[in-house]
């Protein structure tokens, strides 16, 4: 298998080498200017901030546990209606 690739990959190589050295100077010349231009890279944060408002949203309306005067499951049911408020307000209103 390792092989196979690697004969692969040559023969791609000896293939991009022919393609080069058959250009002329003027195709170069602008290869290199298409080549050398800056690219821009934007990273798409719109569904990350919008993950982190729900998350913060929830972190702040839920209790902590040892402020909680209630048992554990009172406190277990209490912030399950508080997670279930924050989804039905972040995606329903």
């Amino acid at each position: 298998m390792g092989a196979e690739v690697r004969h692969i990959n040559m023969s791609i190589e000896s293939n991009i080498d022919a393609l080069i050295e058959s250009l002329t100077p003027e195709q170069m010349k602008a290869l290199r200017q298409v080549i050398s231009k800056p690219t821009v890279r934007r990273i798409e944060s719109k569904w990350a901030k919008r993950r982190n408002e729900i998350n913060s949203l929830y972190f702040a309306a839920e209790p902590a546990p040892y402020t909680y005067d209630g048992d554990w499951k009172e406190y277990d049911l209490y912030r399950d209606a508080i997670r279930h408020e924050v989804v039905r307000v972040t995606y329903d209103g």
